[in-house]
């Protein structure tokens, strides 16, 4: 799975709105038998595909401690359950989203790290950060 800043930025928006995270994530699909067999194989295949997206991108604000209340755990066959219990962001999960909230100031930091090359990372967002608000308010 690659990153996808812009993902953990409309899921941390989400939680702090206090939507529901975890409805993005796609509905398992039934074979009914009424589509062949191939077609209920790709469907299945994108299905669990976009699931481990989402819910790789949840895992790592949870495991990087932003957020708090959610827990995703991959089962032995590489599937997920989920746990809920009242999502908020942590104080960073705040500081990282305030980073990121402004599309403005979100789109100079993505295009400061490309013109110099930087891969973003959590602590590249803060710097670059600074950088663009400095930017934006001269």
């Amino acid at each position: 799975m690659k990153r996808d800043w812009d993902l953990l930025r409309k899921q941390l928006t989400d939680i702090e709105e206090g939507r529901d995270v975890l409805a993005d994530i796609p509905d398992p699909i039934s074979w009914t038998g009424d589509i062949a067999w191939e077609e209920f194989e790709q469907a299945t295949a994108e299905q669990q595909q976009a699931e481990n997206r989402l819910a790789g991108h949840l895992e790592l604000l949870i495991k990087s401690g932003y957020v708090e209340g959610l827990s995703v755990v991959r089962g032995a066959d590489n599937h997920f359950s989920y746990g809920r219990h009242a999502p908020r962001l942590t104080m960073a999960g705040h500081d990282l989203l305030d980073t990121m909230r402004s599309a403005t100031v979100w789109e100079s930091i993505k295009a400061m790290a490309k013109k110099k090359g930087v891969e973003l990372t959590f602590d590249a967002i803060k710097v670059l950060a600074g950088a663009a608000l400095k930017h934006a308010l001269s």
